[in-house]
């Protein structure tokens, strides 16, 4: 007999006896006690092998739930029987499946009973922690407290991860590939973190004595900072020495001993890139991030855009410059959704004073990882407050993901927003047209002459301001390869027709903004300079001005800010007797370089002293022995010839990388 059956018989039974109770109510009304304890005799008990003869049944499993939801309170449920049996009666008459009942005092069973209790309780609980949670989430949104809005800045723990992005763009079986070679070669098991993921050959997590402590809440942010025990300071302070010394292997040995000293990390990773070696300077970089993570407070929720990191104490800085490092090099790989999260992490951290500048590259970062409504959110939400349209690069990149933005919605059947996007590249051209050209000739391409030759596209970019020049080439630098794109460039031709056509008719807009932007743009901030230097970019390095590049730079504590602080004094190295005389006298560093026992590296060593950067001094060093070596050279090639003509001037010298190379013993 299948089981349906014999339920269905079971079924019966039930209507047959319920039937003959209902004839017998004055009896059962009258002993009552009786009753009760008689049905729970007739009751019969539960069949377990009901269960298995149901799963045996595959091609009646849908209509058994069915008729199991309907008939298992009736079986179990026998207690109100003793109460109301006219009713039942009726209603099993009229229906021959009575309807199932989530009263406790319909249940005999117990069980069901404390189960139904606990999840009520529970249920409560989840509805007042959600409840707060999103009030909580509430008050992070943006209130008469918060300048600007942040909302747009939480992040997506989804898309922090590199590698889901590479199985993404490559597919999964190279990823899985690279993953099973790396696995071969495991040694320790470690914590899974999320900023980064560790690798098997890395060594165990260690705490050094890094921790972050919370400093309090202040209108809806909650602010931290990192801390060194007195044992990290000591790392520190040998970090320090080891930098004074030029020599990189001074600090491969302090990592040798400690694997996770962030600023020992950040600055081997400088020599790796200067040793063009890109895969181990991005794996020192993420092996700083998981040291940092495994230091986080307790309450620093990095993806609710509300927790706070001030840059000018010391202990912070590294974290600021680990996070952007770190996007730079995903960003290198192809991963720019990735990127744009930890630019999102980056500038949540201190979004009013925004060290590091990541306004410059988050647009950037947006475009190529397709998040065009991202970008135009940003610029709508952000404009009032920060006038985001008087950046070069917010004010070609927004018209730029307004455009693509218009293609993905009439791929999808929608429309609108085209003329906007034209409106604000005209008035793009219109306010900064030095750019087009520095972006026609990085991109290799040619619109129609009668645009470019316009007196509009003609002016040279350097009658521009010092801080707008730097803002263009930067952006021509780092976003030329967004406007390659063939409907890119038709794009942009027909609004320059335009422009040139609205320069023509005296349009106020260029010629207002061209008055104020001697006067916007005359004084560069430090961060924008800051950002500069740790982008990698030497073109736009090159075009810094003098006082800049002859200014001492730390590669893991680029410009200071002037009111930085730290929790504890570095220890000032003097400098030895007459160690400045050189550095200050170019003449006699000139005459003594001619001597046969002239150690340029010696000298800068004991010029540095407890700097722990580049000087004047050490520079004319470098650049002396290289014209003096390029000579040597040049007339050595030509020993034992007659009339050898003059050498032709030496060739500029990159001051970014000769600094770096100096500041890092040479590597490189």
């Amino acid at each position: 007999m299948s089981s349906r059956a014999f339920r269905r018989l079971n079924r019966d039974a039930d209507v047959i006896r319920i039937s003959e109770n209902a004839e017998e109510g004055k009896e059962l009304e009258e002993e009552p006690e009786f009753i009760s304890v008689a049905c729970k005799k007739k009751t019969p008990a539960a069949n377990p092998f009901a269960l298995l003869n149901e799963s045996d049944d595959a091609e009646d499993e849908s209509e058994d739930k069915e008729e199991e939801l309907n008939t298992l309170p009736s079986k179990v449920a026998k207690k109100p029987r003793k109460k109301k049996k006219r009713r039942k009666a009726r209603v099993a008459k009229e229906e021959p499946e009575p309807e199932p009942r989530d009263s406790d005092q319909e249940s005999g069973d117990e069980v069901d009973v404390a189960v139904r209790e606990v999840n009520k309780l529970l249920g409560e609980v989840g509805k007042e922690r959600r409840g707060e949670r999103e009030e909580g989430e509430g008050e992070g949104e943006e209130t008469e407290s918060s300048p600007v809005p942040h909302s747009l800045l939480k992040v997506d723990r989804r898309f922090l991860n590199a590698e889901n992005e590479m199985r993404r763009i490559f597919g999964s079986k190279v990823v899985r590939g690279d993953q099973v070679r790396q696995k071969a070669h495991r040694k320790v098991h470690l914590r899974p973190t999320v900023l980064a993921t560790p690798k098997d050959t890395w060594p165990k997590i260690e705490k050094l004595g890094l921790t972050m402590q919370q400093d309090g809440v202040r209108d809806w942010c909650q602010y931290f900072h990192f801390e060194h025990s007195p044992a990290y300071q000591k790392i520190q302070l040998r970090f320090w020495e080891a930098v004074d010394t030029f020599d990189p292997n001074s600090i491969a040995a302090i990592l040798h001993a400690h694997p996770y000293h962030v600023d020992s990390l950040l600055q081997m990773s400088e020599v790796s890139r200067l040793g063009e070696d890109i895969q181990m300077a991005s794996e020192l970089i993420e092996r700083a991030l998981c040291s940092f993570e495994s230091s986080f407070h307790t309450l620093f929720n990095y993806t609710q855009a509300n927790c706070r990191l001030d840059y000018s104490r010391a202990e912070n800085r590294s974290f600021f410059l680990t996070l952007f490092r770190h996007l730079s090099y995903i960003s290198r790989r192809g991963c720019h959704r990735t990127a744009l999260e930890f630019c999102k992490l980056l500038l949540a951290l201190n979004p009013e004073k925004d060290p590091l500048c990541a306004l410059l590259i988050i647009d950037y970062c947006a475009v190529r990882g397709g998040e065009y409504r991202f970008l135009i959110d940003l610029f709508h939400a952000w404009e009032p407050h920060r006038n985001l349209s008087q950046l070069p690069n917010f004010a070609f990149s927004v018209p730029l993901a307004m455009f693509h933005s218009q293609n993905r919605e009439e791929k999808e059947g929608e429309g609108g927003g085209e003329t906007e996007a034209n409106k604000r590249l005209q008035d793009a051209l219109l306010m900064f047209p030095c750019l087009l050209p520095i972006l026609l000739d990085k991109c290799g391409v040619t619109l129609d002459p009668a645009v470019t030759s316009h007196s509009l596209f003609t002016q040279p970019i350097e009658r521009e301001p010092n801080g707008l020049k730097l803002l263009m080439k930067l952006y021509v630098e780092r976003s030329h390869s967004l406007w390659k794109e063939p409907e890119v460039l038709t794009w942009l031709e027909a609004n320059c027709r335009v422009a040139v056509a609205r320069a023509n008719d005296k349009d106020p807009l260029n010629t207002d903004f061209r008055a104020k932007a001697v006067k916007r743009y005359s004084r560069v901030p430090r961060n924008i300079y800051r950002h500069i230097l740790i982008s990698d970019l030497d073109r736009v390095v090159s075009a810094l001005p003098p006082d800049m590049t002859q200014t001492s730079i730390n590669s893991y504590d680029p410009l200071p800010p002037p009111d930085s602080t730290c929790g504890y004094e570095r220890p000032q190295i003097q400098r030895g007797p007459g160690a400045g005389d050189v550095a200050e006298n170019p003449l006699l560093l000139l005459l003594r370089s001619l001597l046969p026992n002239y150690n340029h590296m010696a000298e800068g060593g004991r010029q540095q002293g407890g700097g722990g950067g580049v000087g004047i001094g050490a520079m004319i060093h470098r650049h002396v022995d290289r014209v003096r070596q390029y000579y040597e050279d040049y007339y050595a090639q030509h020993e034992g010839e007659e009339n050898v003509p003059l050498p032709p001037p030496p060739p500029p010298a990159d001051l970014r990388r000769e600094r770096m190379r100096e500041l890092l013993g040479g590597v490189g």
